[in-house]
């Protein structure tokens, strides 16, 4: 026993021994030699240019004008219905529709001028790729199908295009190729209207057909049976045309990020002043950026979610209000690439860039490409609404400058 109660006794005095000597390390790890700094500038080049919004895939599709957007042309792709030419039915008619979003609170016209047209699909068609400035294989001559609003006994209101059973028919005939559909407003429309679109979870547009079984006129006894078929949406992009950046809407004092507005801003800071190098490891990282709300157009501030990526490609011109038929300023989109997504609390956003920093710093590689300091781009990638933009400040000699603020370690 004795043997063994020495055994014990070491065993346990050993432990301890190592349990000081681990808390020695971490005491060590603290006081090692890292030369803890902090760098921040104010020091920085805006440029705010707008691109064509290519808004498929969202949940709403659009129709109208108001003071500010066009979105009078909606371009819309069903399911194929051929089955209905070759089914043991007799097509009676039909009705395209489209539901309202519940959400949406404007005026909704006594009588509607909203008119659906009907072509061939067109290759160049993609939903996530058609804006109003690629489409001009959209021909002028085209049949077009007038509307109604209809309510339901839930209080849903609907847009519907009645149509009858030898269009119908017509419809189903894809032998030429499948059909678009082209939702159209005439140009004195002084409303703006919101539809739920292909991409919604509930109420996306449908082609309903009404019909019933075939049989033979000699035959008294034979029972009619009736039938409706629903076809879904299948794709939909509305061709928004936002106010252009010579609008008085823009003060080319401020930069601007939106949505609907195509509206994009590249900003960057001069790091090269705050001398990091390049071993250096980053604990934290932030672009504190200060939105303007009167030259803003918001519900609220804090609704509009922004994000930073690392820039792919130099810009040379850094004027403002640079206006392009696509994106030619390219980004990398890799997770170490981009900042987390924000608000703005109040009127200060603040954007955790630490893993983007660290990748400029570092100069790491992505894609076979080196990620190194040609700007951010902000961009907003949710808001209280499509229509939404925010101006942000940009003077750094003013009130609410912009700022980059860095925390490393150099070992």
């Amino acid at each position: 026993m004795n043997h063994f109660g020495s055994r014990f006794f070491c065993t346990i005095v050993s432990l301890f021994l190592i349990s000081c000597e681990n808390e020695a390390f971490l005491i060590n790890l603290d006081d090692a030699p890292l030369q803890s700094q902090v760098a921040s500038t104010t020091s920085f080049q805006f440029k705010t240019y707008q691109v064509p919004p290519t808004l498929g895939g969202l949940h709403s599709i659009y129709a109208g004008r108001n003071e500010q957007f066009d979105a009078s042309r909606t371009l819309l792709e069903f399911e194929s219905h051929t089955i209905l030419n070759w089914a043991n039915f007799e097509i009676d008619s039909g009705y395209f529709q489209l539901t309202l979003d519940s959400t949406f609170s404007g005026n909704i016209p006594e009588v509607s001028t909203i008119t659906m047209g009907y072509f061939r699909r067109d290759s160049n068609y993609v939903e996530l790729g058609s804006n109003y400035t690629n489409v001009d294989w959209i021909s002028d001559d085209y049949p077009r199908l007038s509307s109604k609003f209809s309510s339901d006994t839930t209080g849903l209101m609907h847009l519907r295009f009645p149509i009858d059973s030898a269009l119908v028919k017509t419809l189903g005939d894809t032998a030429e190729g499948s059909w678009l559909y082209l939702l159209e407003l005439p140009e004195e429309s002084d409303f703006m209207l919101k539809f739920y679109s292909s991409d919604s979870p509930i109420h996306g547009p449908i082609l309903r057909t009404f019909m019933h079984t075939a049989t033979d006129d000699s035959d008294t006894s034979a029972t009619v049976v009736d039938s409706t078929r629903v076809f879904n949406g299948q794709s939909d992009v509305t061709l928004f045309i936002p106010p252009n950046l010579e609008n008085s809407l823009f003060d080319s004092n401020y930069s601007y990020i939106g949505v609907a507005a195509g509206l994009v801003t590249v900003v960057k800071a001069d790091l090269a002043s705050m001398n990091i190098p390049k071993k250096a490891s980053v604990g934290r990282a932030k672009l504190i950026l200060t939105m303007d709300e009167a030259h803003s157009s918001a519900g609220a501030l804090d609704s509009l979610f922004i994000q930073a990526y690392a820039m792919e490609d130099t810009i040379t011109n850094w004027s403002w209000g640079e206006e392009l038929n696509e994106d030619i300023y390219d980004h990398h989109t890799a997770s170490i690439a981009k900042s987390s997504s924000a608000a703005p609390i109040g009127s200060i956003l603040k954007l955790d860039v630490t893993d983007l920093l660290q990748s400029l710093i570092s100069e790491r590689e992505v894609e076979d490409k080196t990620i190194v300091n040609l700007g951010f781009k902000l961009k907003m990638i949710n808001s209280g609404s499509v229509f939404d933009y925010a101006a942000i400040r940009s003077d750094s000699s003013a009130l609410g400058q912009p700022l980059l603020e860095i925390y490393y370690e150099i070992p």
